[in-house]
C-alpha cells in the first residue's frame, strides 16, 4: 500500500507506482494551489483512490493507469474545484471506474481498452462547461454518465461515449443548459438510453451492430436528436417534449422498429430506411409539425469504382422491400406528412387533426407514394383546407426512380372539413380507390387518375360546392360518385 495524504503547499505533487496484486493507493490533496496526482499500477485487483479539493482558479490534475492484461481493478477519482482534469486508462477485465467532479470547466477521460470484458464506468459531473469522454472496447461493458448544470448563464455539459464490444450499454442523463451527448457503438446487442432535461439539448447516436436499441427522452426547448443505425433487428424510440424539436432517424437494415413522439410546436421528424419488414410510427402534437418517412428507393444509383477500367460510371441496382409499415399521426395546425414506400406488401397511414394540414404537395413529394405490389395507403384528415395526394405505381407526376407498375393497391382518403383537396394516382392492375369527404363540407375537390385493368373508384361528397374528377384509362374500370348537398 502506498499513500500520500493531505499534502500541503502551493503545489501538490504525488507520483505512485505499484507492481503486483491487491495493491491500494489512497491520495488526498486539499488547499490552495494546483494538485497533481499520478498513479501507475501493474497487476490484478488493484485499487486507486484520489481526492482533490481546491479553491477557485486552482485546477487539479489526476492520471491513473492500470495496465492491460490485469483484472478486477478499481479507480475512483473525486475532484472539487474549477478546471479539474481526470484521466483513467484501464486494460483488464471486470474493472470499475468512478469519476465525480464538482465545479466548472472540469474534464474527464476514461479509456478501457481491449480485453476489458464486463468493465464499467460511472461519471458524475455537477456544474457548467464540463466534458466527459469514455472509450470502451470490451464485451458487456457499461457506462453511466450524469451531468447536472444548475449554473445560470453558464453553457452546458458535453458527453462522448464510444463502445466497440458486443452487449455494451450506455446511459446518459443530462440536466441543464446546452447539453450535448454523442454515443457511437459498433457491435451487436448494444443499448443506449439518453435522458436530457433543459434547453438546447442535443443527442447523436450511431450504431452499426445487430439487434441494437436506442431510447432518447428530451424534455425542454430546442432539442435535437439524430440516430443512425445500419444493423438488422434494431429499434429506436425518441420522445421529445417541448418546442422546436428535431428528430432524424436513419436505418439501413431489416426488421427495424422506429417510434418518434413529439409534443410541442414547430417539430420536425425525418425517418429514412433501406430495409425489409421495418415499422415506423411518428406522432406529433402541436403546430407546424412536419414529418417525412421514406422506406427504400425502388432503385439505387451508385458510382462504379472501376468505371475507368470497365463498366459504366453509374450503376443502377434494383432494391426490393417487403412487409414495411409507416404511420404518421399529427394533431395540430399546419402539419405536413409525407410517406414514400417502394416494394411489396407495404402499409402507409397518415392521420391529421387540425386546420390546413397537408399530406403532400402538387409541386413536391406526394403525401403517400408507393411503387410495388399489394400496397395500402390511407389518409385521414379532420379539419379545414386539408390537402391529400396518393401516388401508387407511378413514375410521372411524382418523379419516382422506377417505371414499375403496381398491382393490388388500395388508396383510402377521408376528409372532414371545408376546402379539402384529394388527388389519387394509380398505375397498375386491381387498384381500388375510395374518397370520403363528409360532415357538411364546402368546396372540397377530389381527383382520381387510374391507368390499368380492373381498377375501380368511389367518391362520396356531402356538402355544397364540391367537385369530383375521375380519369380512367384501361379495361374493366368502374367509377361511382355520390354527392349529397343543397
Amino acid at each position: 500500500m502506498a499513500s500520500a495524504v493531505n499534502a500541503q503547499g502551493d503545489a501538490f505533487v504525488s507520483d505512485v507506482e505499484q507492481a503486483g496484486a491487491n495493491g491500494t493507493v489512497d491520495i488526498a490533496q486539499a488547499g490552495a494551489g494546483t494538485g497533481r496526482s499520478e498513479v501507475d499500477q501493474d497487476g490484478t485487483e488493484n485499487e486507486a483512490f484520489v481526492l482533490q479539493l481546491s479553491l477557485v482558479g486552482d485546477p487539479n490534475r489526476s492520471a491513473i493507469v492500470q495496465s492491460a492484461g490485469s483484472a478486477g481493478n478499481l479507480a475512483d477519482v473525486d475532484q472539487v474545484g474549477e478546471g479539474n482534469d481526470s484521466s483513467i486508462a484501464q486494460g483488464g477485465s471486470s474493472s470499475r471506474t468512478t469519476v465525480m467532479q464538482q465545479g466548472e470547466d472540469n474534464a474527464s477521460i476514461v479509456r478501457q481498452q481491449a480485453l476489458s470484458e464486463g468493465s464499467g464506468v460511472l461519471v458524475g459531473q455537477a456544474g457548467g462547461m464540463n466534458t466527459s469522454e469514455v472509450v470502451q472496447a470490451g464485451v458487456a461493458a457499461f457506462t453511466t454518465v450524469t451531468q447536472n448544470n444548475a449554473m445560470d448563464g453558464v453553457l452546458g455539459n458535453d458527453s462522448l461515449v464510444t463502445q466497440a464490444g458486443a452487449a455494451a450499454s450506455v446511459d446518459v442523463v443530462q440536466s441543464g443548459q446546452t447539453n450535448i451527448s454523442s454515443v457511437n457503438q459498433t457491435a451487436a446487442i448494444a443499448v443506449v438510453e439518453i435522458d436530457q432535461t433543459g434547453v438546447s439539448n442535443d443527442s447523436v447516436v450511431g450504431q452499426t451492430g445487430l439487434g441494437v436499441k436506442v431510447a432518447v427522452d428530451q424534455d425542454g426547448n430546442d432539442n435535437d436528436s439524430d440516430v443512425s443505425q445500419t444493423g438488422a433487428l434494431a429499434s429506436v424510440d425518441v420522445d421529445q417534449d417541448g418546442s422546436d424539436n428535431v428528430s432524424n432517424v436513419s436505418q439501413i437494415a431489416g426488421a427495424a422498429a422506429i417510434a418518434v413522439s413529439q409534443d410541442g410546436t414547430a417539430n420536425n421528424s425525418l425517418v429514412t430506411g433501406i430495409a425489409d419488414g421495418s415499422r415506423v410510427t411518428v406522432s406529433q402534437n402541436g403546430q407546424e409539425n412536419a414529418s417525412i418517412v421514406a422506406q427504400n428507393p425502388a432503385r439505387l444509383q451508385l458510382t462504379n469504382p472501376f468505371y475507368r477500367f470497365f463498366g459504366p460510371a453509374l450503376v443502377v441496382i434494383d432494391v426490393t422491400n417487403e412487409n414495411q409499415s409507416a404511420t404518421i399521426s399529427q394533431d395540430g395546425d399546419t402539419n405536413t406528412g409525407t410517406i414514400a414506400q417502394f416494394g411489396r406488401d407495404q402499409l402507409a397511414t397518415i392521420r391529421q387533426v387540425g386546420n390546413a394540414n397537408t399530406a403532400g404537395s402538387a409541386t413536391g413529394p406526394a403525401g403517400i407514394v408507393q411503387v410495388g405490389e399489394s400496397q395500402t395507403a390511407a389518409i385521414v384528415q379532420n379539419g379545414n383546407r386539408n390537402a391529400a395526394l396518393i401516388g401508387q405505381g407511378t413514375d410521372g407526376d411524382f418523379a419516382v426512380l422506377s417505371n414499375a407498375a403496381s398491382t393490388g393497391n388500395e388508396a383510402l382518403v377521408t376528409q372532414n372539413g371545408d376546402d379539402g383537396r384529394s388527388t389519387v394516382t394509380q398505375n397498375g392492375d386491381n387498384n381500388f380507390t375510395a374518397v370520403l369527404q363528409v360532415a357538411g363540407s364546402i368546396g372540397n375537390v377530389s381527383i382520381i387518375n387510374q391507368s390499368g385493368d380492373g381498377n375501380n373508384a368511389k367518391v362520396t361528397q356531402a356538402g355544397t360546392g364540391n367537385i369530383s374528377t375521375i380519369n380512367q384509362i384501361g379495361n374493366g374500370n368502374s367509377a361511382v360518385v355520390i354527392q349529397n348537398g343543397a
